[in-house]
């Protein structure tokens, strides 16, 4: 039987998430989850995210949400806010314009909830031939008890987790931040290229939010 062991949310869109026991799934995810985002303004990718794959030490910055309040630590672990200087920082060094925005529900690139089987990692950790550290994978939901890749018989289906009850409508297609460590943002380029030749670039599934509810850590998926 399937349940949730990992809950993740990322307050801001490409920066490291946060780790929880229990969260409100709303009508557009996880409460809180990528409230914020940067957006490119160079003429070159004008209103495109600014993300992990532009400048890959946004996920050396830790967001959490305490009482509904940003708390952000950066990489030497002082604590930073989320204003101007920051996007100035981040416009300096990567040589671009930026805009933050916050949009709750606006700032994702498919669906509002990722789900990812844990024992799929695994299975793909063998066939890569290095540990893996399953965080690259993002996910809000990492869930144990099934079969490798038996999340995809959950395809056009509505299954519940926790008090939710979420659609299951793709597969999630990854890019190259699989490859990189989530603390060291060191590369593996033969992570992406075994996911491209053996599973078609696709790990996790996406899910639309049907019923909100709480989901929390133990709770049946499926």
């Amino acid at each position: 039987m399937a349940s949730v062991v990992e809950i993740w949310r990322y307050p801001v869109k490409s920066m490291a998430g946060e780790r929880l026991d229990t969260c409100m799934v709303t009508d557009v995810g996880l409460e809180g989850d990528r409230k914020w985002a940067f957006i490119d303004q160079s003429p070159n990718r004008l209103g495109k995210w600014f993300n992990i794959k532009q400048h890959s030490p946004l996920m050396t910055y830790r967001a959490r949400l305490v009482e509904g309040e940003l708390d952000l630590i950066a990489p030497d672990g002082s604590s930073v806010a989320l204003d101007g200087n920051l996007l100035r920082r981040f416009e300096a060094d990567s040589e671009r314009p930026l805009q933050l925005r916050e949009l709750p529900g606006e700032n994702f690139d498919d669906s509002h909830v990722l789900i990812v089987n844990l024992a799929s990692v695994a299975a793909f950790e063998l066939e890569v031939g290095i540990a893996l550290d399953h965080r690259r994978f993002r996910a809000n939901l990492y869930v144990d008890g099934l079969e490798p890749e038996a999340e995809l018989d959950w395809l056009g289906r509505v299954i519940k987790a926790g008090e939710a009850e979420l659609e299951v409508t793709s597969r999630c297609e990854r890019c190259k931040v699989i490859t990189m460590d989530p603390d060291t943002t060191e590369t593996s380029p033969e992570v992406l290229r075994v996911l491209v030749e053996r599973h078609d670039e696709m790990m996790g599934v996406y899910c639309r939010v049907v019923k909100p509810g709480r989901v929390a850590i133990g709770d049946f998926v499926g």
